[in-house]
């Protein structure tokens, strides 16, 4: 019991700082439970970095992305303006289950929303969710 006590705290811990917005993260590793697999995610977690994404960004380097962090869970879209790279998108739930998987088109201004209330939303490169093998369901650990 002690030591689901100690996994509960910790991941509790973990998030709370993760959501605190007064705290400037610029970087976050991330685990997948159950997976090998290591993603490194740059912190979108005000208005303006989440406005930016990864506009302009030429590359993303393999095992990288970004994660973008909302107050509120809620349906939340994403576009591409102005992102030339070909980026997968995974929405999340406030606990960090992913609730859907999309493929992004370069410099579309075309919105994709997720259908359920979402907390986060990961981005990097496209395929890279198949290839690692996570999908719908997967949680994310910070």
């Amino acid at each position: 019991m002690k030591k689901l006590s100690k996994v509960f705290v910790k991941k509790f811990l973990s998030l709370f700082f993760i959501f605190s917005f007064s705290l400037s993260l610029s970087a976050l590793e991330a685990t997948f439970e159950g997976k090998s697999i290591v993603l490194n995610l740059t912190v979108a977690n005000t208005d303006s970095l989440r406005r930016k994404g990864l506009m302009h960004v030429g590359k993303l380097d393999k095992n990288n992305g970004m994660i973008f962090i909302w107050p509120k869970s809620a349906q939340h879209c994403m576009w591409m303006k102005n992102t030339p790279l070909p980026l997968s998108i995974a929405y999340l739930s406030k606990d960090g289950s992913i609730l859907e998987i999309y493929d992004m088109v370069p410099l579309s201004e075309k919105s994709v929303c997720s259908l359920k209330k979402a907390r986060m939303a990961v981005e990097v490169n496209q395929g890279w969710f198949k290839t690692n093998q996570i999908t719908v369901g997967d949680k994310i650990n910070f």
